[in-house]
């Protein structure tokens, strides 16, 4: 029996509390993501918060035009999968070390936290964020370049080609721009993943053991004959 291929769709503002459920879902058990959260009094509502005030102040921001989410849902409209991109930053909104991509991690513009973050509720997960995000920051390639911030694939959709689908149409994008990509991937499986899709090891990231060790990947922009 062929599983159906997944519906891939643009995120809308609506989306926001669908797209929230499947990130922590999924990332609570990320190595990564469950060392910061688990920081917090409580990880899950801590992670689910966090993800609920980045979607909303720059993913699903109408007002943050370099931000794209994909969505892939099935043929009743459930959520299968997503994907969190930036876009590469222009000139005028390069970072003070010169990078001029979007920077990585929780900050907004100025090292300002996003509007609504409850440090309290992040508790001492909060300086894990800001650890991994610094982290993150170092590697990333001085060129401009599409950001993956995060893929996730709900558990009952793995294995029937949902996470490939929304990678190669981030990557669609990717090359009509003929610009690079970058991620960080948590685990050796995942980084075989994106490996399949052109991706290779640029970094080992660690924190002297704070977090987990993972790594950063990039992709190189495509030439065009």
């Amino acid at each position: 029996m062929t599983t159906p291929s997944p519906r891939l769709r643009p995120a809308e503002a609506t989306d926001l509390d669908a797209v929230r459920d499947l990130l922590t879902d999924v990332f609570l058990v990320d190595p990564l993501m469950s060392a910061i959260a688990g920081a917090a009094p409580d990880p899950r509502a801590a992670l689910e918060h966090l993800h609920h005030v980045e979607l909303g102040a720059t993913y699903l921001n109408p007002d943050h035009p370099g931000a794209m989410v994909d969505l892939a849902v099935d043929d009743a409209g459930r959520l299968l999968g997503a994907t969190l991109w930036d876009a590469p930053a222009d000139s005028s909104n390069a970072t003070d070390t010169g990078n001029p991509g979007n920077p990585a991690g929780p900050l907004g513009p100025h090292d300002v936290p996003p509007a609504g973050l409850d440090l309290g509720l992040l508790g001492d997960a909060w300086e894990l964020c800001l650890l991994d995000g610094a982290i993150c920051e170092a590697e990333r390639p001085a060129e401009p370049h599409w950001y993956l911030y995060m893929i996730a694939v709900a558990p009952g959709a793995r294995g029937t080609g949902t996470g490939a689908a929304l990678l190669r149409r981030g990557l669609e994008r990717v090359d009509a721009d003929a610009a690079a990509a970058h991620l960080e991937a948590t685990t050796r499986r995942a980084a075989s993943f994106y490996e399949r899709h052109g991706f290779v090891d640029s970094a080992i990231l660690n924190s002297a053991g704070r977090l987990p060790t993972y790594w950063a990947m990039t992709r190189p922009k495509r030439r065009h004959h």
